[in-house]
């Protein structure tokens, strides 16, 4: 009977990085993932004339051409070949106007806003441009890169342990990192002295991550904004689905094994730990170790029996609080982006500039908080000639859909669609509607469906305070059920992003690399 020295559960992000890093390494590899192709989220879908991008919005850690970044040198590293387009902006911020609003001015697009902030790529540009935009807040913002540029370093070294022994390569590059750790981003800000209405500009990419600033961790965060200002965002050519297709082939060049249509329904017990795994409910394999890239809710509750599951396991997922959940509109467009009079990437539309009270305003469907992404921008010829593709997008939070019931979802998922399409064509004074030609809507239970993950959420466990990034890593090996099982994927230590479950899984398969070395593989 074969057994293999690694099997991975899932191929998703976390998942086919784990894969391809144990390939290359020469162990025998076996990835398996329960739908017919790879990626989860980073995929792609058709309808009608247009191709649509389920999830990704933009990648940072890409890098320019001269310069690669994270991301883009862990591709090359894996030898994944990719065709990288970069945006050469961050992000535009739009706040509609209230009622007796005395800061209030007619934008570009003659809507009355509070706030419209376009902000550039490149640390001193963005001061810059938050200093026009708000006087007296540039030296608060050098002085935040200045943090963010040691403290990335940092976290590059605070991850490359499984251990404890990582914070002591952190310190050097930021000795007071275990006591910046302890101050959400609000309060970091503060200490910086920076102006309240340039923080609600800064503090724009909360969402991404799903935690609003007086959660957030202020150091996490920085690092966040340094990889999209440093040198912008990107993208690949083919949509995110090239990045796992490309992941995919690196596996099977270098001996490893991926069968799709394998759905992981139960673990197989041996000793008080993993021994092998059945498939779709009949086929077993057995292997030496595993990397689950599946949601630890799934793990404990559908495939290692209760009696079987480490108590401080539970415990620990029980206290955890699921993230941010997604809910999406894809549009195919049969006007030009320049006819639309879409003139950005990215564009936060938001009811209020405070991340805290977007966070409120999102625990319910929309709330007046919306991104709208136009992927032409980027890609010009990612559609037909004449048409572009829109997809718009809100987060909520917890199980938002337990008071529809089954014969009205129809209706209900139109009707949030109708209101984030309105929510956009007011804030930016165009029209959408009469231009739609085709249009697809995911919900949570969309989500869910295909992540197999709590209430459909791609974000894993909410970084809160207590729970971010740093005490995840000094508590990374300790989290881990088993001596033979580590996780990846966004529930481990850095959460959501594309970015972030790439070095997941290259972190547990870098460990597992190492373990079977030891004992002599």
């Amino acid at each position: 009977m074969k057994r293999y020295d690694v099997i991975i559960i899932g191929a998703g992000n976390g998942g086919l990085a784990a894969a391809a890093t144990c390939a290359r390494e020469g162990l025998s590899t076996l990835l398996l993932e329960r739908h017919n192709l790879p990626g989860g989220s980073a995929s792609s879908f058709v309808r009608g004339r247009f191709e649509f991008e389920p999830s990704l919005h933009e990648l940072s850690g890409v890098g320019e051409a001269d310069e690669v970044g994270s991301i883009s040198n862990m591709f090359s590293k894996l030898g994944a070949d990719v065709n990288w387009v970069r945006e050469d902006s961050t992000f535009r911020l739009v706040v509609p106007a209230k009622e007796g609003d005395k800061d209030a001015f007619v934008n570009e697009n003659g809507v009355l806003v509070s706030v419209d902030a376009r902000m550039p790529v490149g640390f001193e540009k963005f001061a810059k441009k938050l200093d026009e935009l708000v006087p007296g807040s540039y030296d608060s913002a050098m002085k935040a890169f200045g943090l963010s540029t040691r403290m990335y370093k940092a976290f590059d070294a605070l991850g490359e342990g499984d251990d404890f022994s990582g914070i002591f390569k952190a310190l050097p590059y930021f000795p007071d990192l275990m006591r910046m750790t302890t101050h959400t981003l609000n309060e970091g800000l503060d200490a910086l002295g920076m102006p309240k209405k340039a923080q609600d500009i800064f503090s724009t990419y909360w969402s991404y991550m799903g935690v609003p600033g007086d959660m957030f961790d202020f150091l996490y965060y920085m690092t966040v904004m340094h990889s999209y200002v440093m040198n912008g965002a990107g993208m690949p050519k083919l949509r995110s689905h090239e990045l796992s297709l490309s992941i995919d082939k690196v596996i099977r060049d270098n001996g490893g094994e991926i069968w799709y249509n394998s759905e992981v329904t139960s673990v197989i017990m041996k000793d008080g730990k993993p021994d092998g795994v059945v498939i779709n409910g009949e086929k077993e394999v057995y292997g030496k170790r595993f990397i689950c890239n599946a949601s630890p809710n799934f793990v404990w509750s559908d495939l290692i029996p209760e009696s079987d599951a480490p108590e401080k396991q539970l415990r620990m997922t029980n206290a955890r609080k699921i993230a941010a959940s997604l809910t999406t509109v894809y549009l195919g467009m049969n006007k030009t982006k320049e006819e639309l009079g879409i003139t950005d990437y990215s564009v936060f539309i938001a009811p209020s500039s405070d991340s805290d009270e977007q966070f409120a305003a999102s625990q319910n469907f929309g709330g007046g908080y919306c991104i709208i992404n136009c992927l032409n921008h980027v890609i010009p010829d990612c559609t037909p000639p004449r048409t572009s593709q829109l997809f718009l997008t809100t987060i909520t939070f917890d199980d938002v859909m337990k008071g529809v019931k089954p014969r009205d979802y129809k209706k209900f998922k139109n009707k949030v669609a109708k209101d984030l399409i309105e929510t956009c064509e007011k804030a930016l004074n165009i029209e959408i509607q009469p231009y739609i030609e085709e249009i697809e809507i995911a919900l949570p239970p969309t989500f869910s469906r295909y992540l197999n993950t709590p209430y459909g959420t791609p974000y894993g466990y909410r970084l809160d305070l207590w729970d971010s990034m740093i005490p995840r890593t000094i508590q990374f090996a300790q989290d881990q059920p088993y001596d033979n099982f580590i996780f990846c994927g966004a529930s481990q230590e850095r959460g959501d992003g594309y970015g972030c479950a790439y070095h997941s899984g290259e972190k547990a398969a870098n460990i597992t690399v190492a373990a079977l070395k030891k004992e002599g593989k």
